[in-house]
């Protein structure tokens, strides 16, 4: 029994001596998390300085959580959105040697100006004139015809004809 008590107690401090360790190892752990959250934090505001000139001050927030939450595809995507601001120098010697004569100040043509587009007849005033438009102004009636009378769209249809003097 003596060797029973002995095991025992050899047991105990056996666990008593991993749990301190297991203690110390997670004090060195939380002091790591620390570390590596505020290098993260550190490195997400020098990004969001490097690419102050693409991120506006309202969405610095949401930037700067995608930057902790994956930082290679963010830098990525700023980066090509910065391209599209900013053409490359390459594409910007081309267009000055292309076009030196251009004014700089000419405003651009809008692609589409409803002022300057053709009317339509029918909108006009003009009386339509087309078979689509006469096919459809008796369909309608025809529909108006069969809700007032209550019979069927065909009879309607024939009554609407004789109306505008399209009978075959």
């Amino acid at each position: 029994m003596a060797d029973e008590a002995k095991g025992a107690e050899g047991v105990e401090e056996r666990v008593k001596s991993l749990e301190e360790a297991l203690s110390l190892e997670k004090a060195k752990n939380e002091v790591l998390m620390e570390q590596v959250l505020k290098s993260e934090n550190t490195l997400a505001e020098k990004d969001l300085e490097g690419f102050a000139d693409v991120i506006p001050n309202e969405d610095r927030a949401f930037w700067r959580g995608q930057l902790l939450e994956n930082r290679e595809n963010a830098t990525g995507i700023l980066s090509r959105m910065r391209e599209r601001v900013t053409p490359a120098p390459a594409a910007k010697a081309e267009a000055a040697h292309a076009a030196p004569a251009a004014p700089a100040a000419a405003a651009p043509k809008p692609l589409h100006n409803r002022e300057t587009a053709p009317r339509p007849a029918s909108a006009a005033g003009a009386p339509a004139t087309s078979p689509a438009d006469k096919a459809a102004k008796i369909r309608n009636r025809a529909q108006e015809i069969a809700r007032r009378d209550g019979c069927s769209f065909t009879v309607a249809f024939r009554c609407a004809e004789h109306e505008f003097g399209e009978v075959r």
